[in-house]
């Protein structure tokens, strides 16, 4: 038994109700409805994070909540990042506890932990792991959980420290290769597992006919009841986290999970894994090209070129062009999956042939190594295109300050290289967010300010430093620009995020 036992199979997740901000009232109520249903088919576990569908998830379910008696579990998140300090998670626990109208949660999760040593910063003393042994002291959170984001073998190191009682983790028929290890972890270790992205952040969905071999008799031809039901087959995973934005996808999940897999679990992952390895130009993830002379991690490169046997599907704002769309599939999975970042665009492969010797699907794994590479060039996903993109616009500039909009990841990413490539800037970083309740507050020493006082502060340039709302924000400081402070946007047309 773990903690994620005897939930219903189905999780809702929250983040793409049907809701486009405070002012979309029919979307809320459309969203809240969808909420209720879902704890009438018996759904219980409710996956949420404060920036979800425009931020709206806790209103949608402070209003749900407040209309229902059935039974529910959800939690709070906290980010390292965003937050850093027991204290920090404390006061961000409070938030969200109020915007869900709730004064407890069953879980506190540590949320999105990318890497060995984020996990490390989050155990320190004074770090975020212990405010969640103090809310779970004091009754607020039940249980310690964390959602994680790491390389595999980062993830099992994590599983196995004892630290987490839960952990919620992609898994899908596209990453299962790499998976399974860590899901064995968590059986072996009796941590509940909750999956997310289940279809493969949607890929499998829109590639229906490419994963109908995933299909036996009890799916009926569906692909997509077919790669929900593979995800649930193994023996360590409690719970499927399921993305829903109307009450007729949710009520096909529901029922799905309301009845056992007519197929043995144990034949259903074989049989499909089996299916995936004889699928033309699909690799794996096995891993036998590993070992490259030149340090080159070709098995994830050739993972992440998968994504080109697929349609390309809009994401992060971004309709098209078609390379585009194939690029940021390709460099979020190596950014989140492998954390890999070249140097450069030039491609150090000597074509020795010692990976294509040792794959098991006869891949063409030298040409599509260097394809990976020539589109990191061509997409600015190397560090010296970021050193490039820093220097032309802040380098030898005559800035006295610099503003940085909205604060977060990127901002403080932005800061971090310009220190690593130039060393201290001969200007002030200011910071802006939209959000009120960051104001006041410090991000890497810096305080953190409203828009409204861009005027106050007059800094001689603002970087735009988001992705996905850099044309929304780049429009609402156009005022700005008419009083003589420079609007730039990290990232050039055509690039993917310096983070995902």
């Amino acid at each position: 038994m773990s903690v994620f036992s005897g939930f219903f199979p189905l999780g809702l997740g929250t983040s793409r109700l049907p809701v486009s901000g405070p002012n979309d009232a029919e979307g809320l109520e459309q969203s809240v409805e969808i909420v209720l249903r879902a704890l009438e088919l018996g759904v219980n576990y409710v996956d949420v994070g404060h920036n979800y569908s425009a931020g709206m998830a806790p209103r949608v379910l402070k209003e749900a909540f407040r209309r229902t008696k059935r039974p529910f579990s959800t939690m709070v998140k906290v980010q390292y990042g965003e937050d850093r300090t027991a204290d920090d998670a404390l006061r961000r626990a409070e938030l969200h506890l109020t915007a869900m109208g709730l004064e407890r949660a069953r879980f506190f999760t540590c949320w999105s932990i990318w890497s060995w040593e984020d996990f490390q910063r989050i155990m320190e003393p004074g770090g975020i792991y212990e405010g969640a042994e103090k809310l779970k002291a004091e009754g607020v959170v039940e249980h310690i959980c964390a959602s994680l984001h790491a390389p595999p073998a980062d993830m099992i190191r994590m599983i196995e420290s004892g630290a987490f009682e839960g952990v919620t983790v992609s898994y899908s028929l596209l990453n299962a290769a790499q998976m399974r290890p860590v899901l064995d972890a968590a059986k072996a270790r009796n941590v509940g597992v909750a999956v997310m992205n289940p279809l493969g952040g949607g890929l499998i969905a829109q590639n229906r006919a490419f994963f109908s071999f995933a299909c036996c008799e009890p799916d009926g031809g569906d692909a997509v009841h077919a790669a929900l039901r593979f995800a649930k087959a193994h023996p360590a995973v409690d719970i499927v986290l399921g993305g829903v934005s109307s009450t007729e996808e949710l009520e096909d999940s529901a029922a799905l999970f309301s009845a056992p897999d007519a197929e043995p679990p144990e034949a259903r992952m074989e049989r499909a894994l089996s299916s995936l390895s004889g699928i033309q130009g699909f690799c794996t993830g096995c891993k036998y090209c590993a070992g490259c002379p030149k340090g080159i991690p070709t098995y994830a490169l050739m993972k992440a070129r998968n994504a080109l046997l697929f349609d390309p599907a809009a994401s992060y704002n971004r309709q098209g062009p078609e390379e585009l769309l194939y690029d940021l599939q390709i460099f979020r999975k190596l950014y989140y999956e492998a954390g890999w970042l070249p140097a450069s665009g030039e491609n150090p492969c000597v074509r020795c042939g010692k990976c294509e010797r040792a794959c098991t699907q006869k891949l063409d794994v030298i040409e599509g190594v260097s394809e990976i590479y020539r589109r990191a060039e061509q997409a600015g996903y190397t560090e010296a295109a970021h050193k490039a993109r820093l220097e032309e616009l802040l380098v030898g500039k005559g800035c006295r300050k610099v503003g940085l909009y909205p604060s977060g990841g990127f901002s403080r990413l932005v800061i971090r290289l310009y220190r690593e490539f130039f060393g201290e800037p001969a200007f002030e970083w200011v910071l802006f967010n939209s959000d009120e309740k960051t104001w006041g507050r410090t991000d890497e020493g810096h305080v953190i300010h409203a828009p409204q006082e861009i005027g106050e502060l007059c800094p001689d340039m603002i970087l735009v430093c988001t992705y996905r709302f850099e044309e929304e924000i780049a429009r609402s400081l156009r005022p700005y620009a008419e009083q003589g402070i420079l609007i730039e946007k990290l990232h050039r047309k055509g690039e993917v995020p310096w983070v995902f």
